[in-house]
């Protein structure tokens, strides 16, 4: 029961500074209304898997917390700059380990049968393998995740991207969203962090591209400047509104 799609962490600043606390939610046709929490959805996890999934979120709670404050965790995370643009390499998080966080959120986005995700829908073959994937991969206890999981893990094999901005303020709050921004190219966009995913080789482009996780190497979390960050959300909010008025 209220198994969060989204893990909570990662979507607490929907409701920040408000006072009642709540955000406010508008659907495809328009309409608007206060909510008070992430969204949650009764009956597609078990209690053993939502125990799982319990497991690997707490872990990842630390390491986000790590991403945002990089600059004073210089041990644990390295800051790359190539051309201009800036992006973290977190040594802290195995490649395999962050593949299944990532994958968790998407295959739950996709699965959920919320309104806040009927926009959002990988293909079914891909949202199997994805299930496969954690189903053999999640573990009841933190010691067995950690044991378990190792970078010759075989894995499913897809290119993802997360962007954030470099700054973590009132004015850097984005959106939460998900939807299909193309055939193959799916979108989550949770506050702090635009979560790319994609089905095919030909659905990324050439820049992000750059930054896929896809390597199973290290971990590669993209960074832009506030304004590009506001610009990207107010791009997608746009889309969403030209969709619906089409």
């Amino acid at each position: 029961m209220n198994s969060h799609i989204i893990p909570k962490f990662m979507c607490q600043r929907l409701f920040e500074d408000a006072i009642p606390r709540h955000s406010i939610e508008i659907n495809s046709k328009g309409k608007s209304k206060k909510i008070q929490d992430s969204p949650k959805e009764n009956n597609i996890l078990c209690t053993s898997c939502e125990k799982r999934i319990e497991i690997l979120e707490t872990y990842f709670s630390k390491k986000i917390i790590d991403i945002h404050n990089f600059s004073n965790v210089k041990d644990r995370i390295d800051l790359e700059t190539i051309s201009n643009e800036k992006h973290l390499i977190c040594k802290n998080i195995k490649p395999t380990m962050f593949k299944l966080f990532i994958y968790s959120l998407v295959w739950r986005s996709s699965i959920s049968k919320l309104i806040e995700f009927e926009e959002y829908h990988i293909d079914d073959k891909v949202e199997e393998e994805l299930r496969f994937f954690l189903n053999d991969n999640l573990k009841i206890t933190h010691k067995e995740l950690l044991e378990n999981i190792e970078n010759d893990t075989k894995y499913p094999s897809y290119h993802f991207c997360l962007i954030k901005p470099i700054v973590r303020n009132k004015q850097s709050r984005g959106i939460f969203t998900a939807f299909n921004s193309g055939e193959k190219a799916h979108l989550l966009m949770l506050i702090d962090f635009a979560v790319f995913f994609y089905t095919d080789e030909n659905s990324i482009g050439p820049t992000l591209k750059f930054y896929s996780n896809k390597q199973n190497e290290k971990v590669i979390i993209a960074m832009g400047g506030i304004e590009k960050w506001i610009d990207l959300n107010r791009m997608i909010v746009q889309k969403m509104l030209n969709k619906n008025n089409r």
